[in-house]
């Protein structure tokens, strides 16, 4: 199995901010809450959107910025400040409104697709296994159905749905445990050594550490180092061989 990152891995590490994403995300959030007054909505809205500012900015440089306050507490926060109930599917369903689905401004990298079809032709499965704020997997399949490499996913679990974020195992325990494979047939593929690389090769699995929105590391513990995806492909490829 290849468990693979999506930011700066499969796609750019710059998320590209529109401005129309404020208006978007109003959108949304009016139609996830159904029978609420348009003030009050419009008031959520505002609480929302002003609250996770600071984050829109960092990941308008990086779609890995670190988060101190996790999405699912501001949302919960901000639902109650307005009068609305906070209960577990109602914070779900403002947290999806916020994900701004991806556009025609979000492209893969170079050799995404082909990696991706490169595993299935290799027998092994793929998950994807990322870090996020907003996005669960039904939003990220939502992405990857938009830019056509759906049908070349099989699984995808986020820090949101495994309730960690990376580095700790439980994003790479959740994507395990769904294919029902030990530790050492799993390949993590990604391009953070402390948030890819390290929890993969403490729980004894291979990795591949790949930079093509990166610069080149100095140094890396995985067991395999490479520019590009289709050079990640090729040494996906050559680790099969030695086995």
């Amino acid at each position: 199995m290849a468990l693979i990152d999506v930011g700066g891995t499969l796609w750019p590490n710059s998320w590209p901010i529109r401005k129309t994403d404020a208006f978007g995300r109003r959108v949304r959030i009016q139609a996830a809450m159904p029978g609420i007054e348009p003030a009050t909505v419009e008031a959520l809205a505002d609480a929302l959107i002003e609250s996770s500012r600071p984050g829109d900015e960092a990941r308008s440089i990086s779609t890995e910025s670190a988060v101190s306050t996790g999405a699912e507490v501001l949302v919960a926060q901000c639902l109650v400040r307005c009068g609305l109930p906070a209960d577990a599917d109602t914070v779900r369903r403002i947290r999806r409104a916020m994900s701004i689905p991806v556009s025609d401004q979000m492209k893969l990298l170079p050799g995404a697709a082909e990696l991706l079809t490169e595993i299935h032709t290799l027998g092994m499965r793929t998950v994807i296994a990322s870090n996020t704020y907003w996005r669960d997997a039904d939003s990220y399949w939502d992405d990857f159905r938009v830019l056509g490499v759906a049908e070349q996913i099989d699984a995808i679990v986020t820090s949101v749905d495994a309730g960690h974020l990376k580095p700790h195992p439980a994003v790479f325990e959740m994507a395990r445990r769904w294919a029902g494979v030990t530790a050492e047939l799993c390949v993590v593929i990604g391009n953070r050594e402390e948030n890819d690389i390290e929890p993969a090769l403490a729980l004894g699995m291979r990795t591949i550490l790949v930079y093509p929105d990166d610069p080149k590391p100095a140094t890396s513990r995985a067991h395999a180092v490479v520019p590009d995806l289709w050079a990640c492909a090729k040494a996906l490829r050559d680790m099969l061989d030695d086995e």
